[in-house]
């Protein structure tokens, strides 16, 4: 009985956000750019990536790498949410390169 709640409040969670525009609280430059980067990645648009119901939540934050000889290197992290699976992009702020990609279980 708790396994079928737990499914009909995932199911309706799910439901509640679909069609919601993920990315509407983005207002920096940086995190938008990272964005655009990640949804060009994903051969989709902008709007599209924000906007799919499977994504359940976005996050961009600030981040950095340092390496081996101390230098910092600015990044922005973004990670989409989906209902089994996250996936995280590390994308360099300088050249809006993605350094590392990687999708993992969310159970």
């Amino acid at each position: 009985m708790r396994i079928l709640a737990m499914a009909l409040t995932m199911v309706l969670s799910s439901a509640a956000f679909a069609g919601t525009n993920m990315c509407a609280t983005f207002k920096s430059d940086r995190m938008l750019k990272a964005l655009h980067t990640v949804a060009a990645r994903e051969k989709v648009t902008f709007e599209e990536m924000c906007n799919l119901p499977k994504v359940l939540g976005v996050e961009a934050m600030p981040s950095q790498i340092v390496n081996i000889n101390g230098d910092v290197i600015p990044y922005t992290r973004v990670q989409l949410h989906m209902s089994e699976t996250s996936c995280l992009y590390m994308v360099r702020d300088a050249d809006q390169a993605i350094t590392e990609a990687r999708c993992y279980s969310a159970w």
